[in-house]
């Protein structure tokens, strides 16, 4: 895997919040107003029932969706924020991030509220020193044999590696962690890898702190899932 080549195709952080808020027309219109006040550029907004849903196309395509009550009989509220595409950088896709955030507080204020679950994803592509991203998977990492594949009796398209992982105990913010690292589908020259962050305890004097959170994923790609794509050399 050709580190150097990194490309981010999917940038995400999903927050489910206490208390709910209420989201009708009058609230609407003051995210949009909040949004716009922040700095935040978007091409459409649309409310339906309990959910707002505002879109960017260009330059880089955006979806951020609040709703409330996202379950019963608890009413949860949840701000989720997409970055479908790749002509995001992290550094760009965090600073959006807060400008929503601040927009979201500012639409909806709460003196007490705490978040009950957070989780970020961060997918990649990575161009693979394979012919086939498979085979530096199966062969070179896995140090399995080409034939081993045959008791299948059908073709092999592509595959990969998954690891979910439990927080570390003692971790005063613990987090689950998911890794895949698979070839990709559509273009079996390069290496999908995806990290996903949860923060499943409650907390509720944390911050939103999306800065942060997305730093910490990245980080655990260009430490520990670089290092474990490096074994293969050794």
């Amino acid at each position: 895997m050709i580190l150097g080549s990194r490309r981010f195709i999917h940038m995400g952080i999903n927050y489910v919040v206490l208390p709910t808020f209420l989201v009708n027309k009058e609230a609407s219109l003051k995210l949009q107003q909040s949004l716009m006040s922040a700095g935040v550029e978007f091409t459409g907004c649309a409310r339906e029932g309990n959910r707002i849903t505002v879109n960017r196309k260009a330059p880089f395509p955006l979806e951020v969706r609040v709703a409330a009550p996202i379950s019963q009989p608890q009413p949860f509220g949840q701000i989720l924020v997409l970055a479908p595409s790749s002509e995001w950088t992290l550094v760009n896709f965090c600073s959006d991030i807060e400008a929503i955030i601040q927009a979201f507080t500012e639409t909806w204020p709460s003196q007490n509220r705490q978040i009950v679950s957070c989780d970020t994803t961060l997918r990649c592509l990575y161009q693979s020193t394979s012919e086939h991203a498979f085979q530096e998977l199966w062969e070179k990492r896995l140090s399995q044999p080409p034939d081993s594949l045959s008791i299948l009796e059908r073709k092999v398209l592509g595959g990969g590696l998954r690891f979910v992982m439990p927080p570390k105990p003692g971790d005063p913010e613990p987090t689950q962690v998911e890794v895949k690292i698979e070839s990709f589908l559509t273009d079996t020259k390069k290496i999908f890898v995806e990290v996903q962050f949860t923060w499943p305890a409650p907390q509720p004097r944390a911050s939103f702190g999306p800065t942060k959170r997305l730093n910490q994923v990245n980080d655990y790609i260009v430490n520990q899932v670089h290092a474990f794509m490096k074994e293969e050399e050794s």
